[in-house]
């Protein structure tokens, strides 16, 4: 669905961040970025939506390099990103939130309606809480919201930076079974998690990024089960070393 061949990507004269990634996302899988802070994950999603602009390499969607297009080309093109944090419109209700995810859209108004409808089976709170105002919802719930609105396009890839952020252990658990919800409804799902056994035991594979490059790709078991990666990026080992 996504391969990434030797992105080089930065801010300008701050340097480059990326410096040669080299991995693929398999169509229909989660697959979960994880690497120390400053490894460069954020900056993955942001070449890979458009925010920044690659200096050297590809990210091929299916056969078509999208890197470089802008945001909006990308976005139609069936790749949407959950933002970090404040994804909400607080004064906006459930409902007016998610449908925004369709305003690209949004002269097809039949089309949208009955996208939500959709939506609102997928996510019964969408439902339940349709005319509630956003600043009302806990801090899971209004994760949900913003995976419901961005399915409102119906993409085929949805990218999560640090999703569990600011969450508690209770929201963390609802947002796994969102996120799951998006997957089982055929989206390629690419999450940046600094919690990394919480992002890897949603995931099917796990990419480990260091010094803005792979440092190590495999099954996302396989990896939290690894006691070297447990030692370098997960504070300690992740299983008992027997004496």
């Amino acid at each position: 669905m996504i391969t990434f061949k030797g992105l080089v990507a930065g801010y300008g004269r701050a340097g480059d961040i990326l410096r040669g990634v080299d991995f693929a996302v398999a169509e229909g899988s989660i697959t979960c970025i994880v690497g120390p802070n400053g490894a460069g994950k954020s900056t993955v999603l942001k070449t890979c939506s458009g925010l920044l602009r690659p200096r050297k390499g590809q990210i091929l969607l299916g056969s078509q390099d999208i890197g470089g297009l802008t945001p909006a080309a990308i976005l139609r093109l069936g790749v949407v990103q959950v933002p970090q944090h404040h994804g909400l419109f607080p004064t906006l209700t459930v409902r007016e939130n998610v449908q925004l995810g369709a305003y690209v859209n949004r002269r097809q108004r039949e089309r949208n309606r009955a996208r939500y409808e959709e939506i609102a089976q997928i996510f019964p709170l969408i439902a339940e809480r349709a005319n509630d105002r956003a600043a009302s919802l806990s801090g899971g719930q209004r994760r949900t919201v913003e995976f419901a609105r961005a399915l409102m396009l119906n993409p085929g890839v949805v990218l999560l930076d640090e999703p569990s952020l600011g969450l508690d252990p209770k929201a963390c658990r609802q947002l796994a079974s969102s996120v799951k919800a998006l997957n089982q409804q055929g989206v390629t799902v690419l999450i940046v998690e600094q919690n990394v056994r919480f992002g890897l035991s949603m995931a099917d594979n796990g990419v480990v990024l260091e010094g803005g490059r792979v440092l190590h790709t495999s099954g996302a078991a396989e990896l939290l089960a690894d006691p070297d990666m447990g030692a370098l990026f997960f504070g300690g080992t992740t299983r008992e070393t027997q004496p």
